[in-house]
């Protein structure tokens, strides 16, 4: 009986230690940070979160951005999102598999633990991260909107 238990607690420590969050803070978030903050003055933080096996994006923003402006920060995060850079963040917390997603979070009112604004792109088309072949690889390049209503 104390065997079994001794091997729970060891799985239960494996387990929760496999779902630490990590910062990011690579030269890439940096200058995309730059950017964006340069671009659009309303962004007050971008914070960027690693929790295997994803990405997290946050934008908090002072306003809620007009829908060119939406779209124009969408299209910077997808250039941001090049296999060069996801790779860069995932040797950066020895990640040493593909990002399987990324998602932005935007935050564009006072509330901070609300979310106006939601999208992913992944890069594996179906849950199987086994599945190296061209037909599974979306690659980060769309991004789907997450809307909860």
């Amino acid at each position: 009986m104390s065997k079994l238990i001794v091997i729970l607690i060891g799985i239960l420590l494996l387990i929760t230690g496999c779902s630490t969050t990590h910062k990011i803070n690579t030269d890439s978030t940096k200058e995309l940070t730059k950017e964006l903050k340069e671009i659009f003055p309303s962004i007050e933080r971008v914070h960027f979160t690693f929790t295997r096996p994803n990405l997290s994006c946050r934008i908090d923003m002072s306003k809620e951005p007009s829908k060119e402006e939406l779209e124009a920060i969408l299209t910077e995060i997808e250039r941001f999102t090049t296999m060069d850079n996801m790779n860069e963040i995932a040797r950066s917390v020895k990640w040493g598999l593909e990002i399987s997603k990324i998602y932005l979070d935007m935050n564009t009112d006072k509330d901070k633990k609300t979310i106006e604004h939601a999208y992913y792109a992944r890069y594996f088309k179906t849950s199987n991260a086994s599945d190296h072949s061209e037909s599974n690889i979306e690659g980060y390049k769309i991004w789907y909107e997450i809307n909860e209503k």
